[in-house]
């Protein structure tokens, strides 16, 4: 941990400096001991280009980005959030477009990460001759996720997904959701796929929209009319109406919460607001905490819903934020000595 908080201070502190001089936004590259800083709004784009097959950190600064093309490197990337962070004041980092993850023909693509993005568009795997594994998907905000290539060891968690994930008939081994909040469906993989669903809010009131039958539990579920969980769904300890989603004789169902025991949303959650839409009325973001987290505990004993789990409930990515800077007098001609102060946001 400790080593990646320093890599990413060396990051922040070059993306700083090319942002106090210019006032662009910027992409900087870290390879081994060499960093390097793009300007603008290619910058992303111009440094996945830069960056080797394998091993290299990416860093962007808030604003808007051009779409990168196809990810085709085992890099990580990282940005200042998919949501403005209002208390230490640091915008959202946006991309334009699709992330296309795509395995080639020279490069498996194994242990990529990406995290704090909000990504105008949707999160796709592509290729499917290769299978993609070892991916974190942290923090980000997307439209759909469609899997157009099989995958192994898949975690995406605390993002913020606006639509659906669809399995497009491929398999998925140890393919997890955790403390997500969606408004869509999960659905389409292929036969013998393993897919977990945990600590999750699922929003999808749609008539059409139904889950498949995979793993679901510790999650807040809203489906008033139509659809429900697939046949041959486990579903333990989740929060929902129980008549039409998690008393189903098709499915294997313990320990889950009707709504005779919780009555509403505004009952639930501790912001009384009467509903599982991602912001407040007031246009505000919510904690989703319950007003009884002792009362409905997941599996784990920890809240149901997005709060409890490994991983909280919690939009901000875990680049450091910058407190001061300063530049030595004492510098050498041709070189600028500068002094950061940073401190770590929260690793979770």
């Amino acid at each position: 941990m400790k080593r990646r908080l320093l890599a990413l201070v060396a990051c922040a502190c070059s993306l700083f400096a090319g942002a106090q001089v210019t006032d662009q936004t910027s992409a900087t590259l870290q390879n081994g001991d060499q960093t390097s800083v793009f300007y603008g709004f290619a910058a992303f784009k111009e440094a996945l280009a830069a960056a080797p097959d394998a091993g290299a950190i990416i860093t962007l600064s808030p604003g808007a980005f051009e779409n990168p093309g196809d990810i085709k490197k085992n890099v990580k990337i990282y940005g200042a959030g998919f949501e403005d962070d209002t208390i230490n004041h640091i915008p959202r980092t946006r991309i334009n477009g699709d992330i296309n993850l795509n395995s080639s023909d020279e490069v498996d693509l194994t242990a990529v990460r990406i995290e704090g993005l909000y990504i105008n568009g949707s999160l796709l795997f592509n290729n499917e001759a290769k299978t993609i594994a070892n991916t974190e998907i942290v923090k980000c905000s997307f439209d759909n996720f469609w899997h157009y290539a099989p995958s192994s060891n898949t975690l995406i968690r605390q993002c913020y997904i606006r639509s659906d994930v669809n399995g497009d008939n491929r398999k998925a081994t140890s393919f997890v959701l955790a403390n997500c909040w969606m408004a869509g469906r999960i659905d389409g993989f292929a036969s013998g796929s393993e897919v977990l669903v945990d600590h999750c809010i699922l929003n999808t009131n749609n008539y059409y929209h139904s889950f498949g039958p995979y793993f679901y539990k510790n999650n807040i579920v809203r489906k008033d009319y139509g659809g429900g969980f697939g046949n041959g769904a486990t579903c333990y300890n989740n929060v929902g109406n129980k008549a039409r989603l998690i008393d189903n004789t098709n499915i294997s169902s313990i320990g889950n919460y009707g709504e005779s025991e919780w009555i509403s949303w505004a009952s639930l959650l501790k912001d009384g607001q009467n509903d599982l839409n991602y912001n407040l009325a007031d246009g505000n973001t919510r904690t989703w905490e319950l007003n009884e987290p002792t009362r409905f505990v997941g599996t784990d004993g920890t809240p149901c819903g997005v709060t409890g789990g490994d991983y909280p409930w919690n939009p901000i990515p875990s680049t450091p934020r910058i407190i001061s800077t300063s530049v030595d007098s004492k510098a050498t001609p041709g070189k600028l000595k500068v002094n950061i102060k940073a401190e770590a946001r929260p690793l979770d």
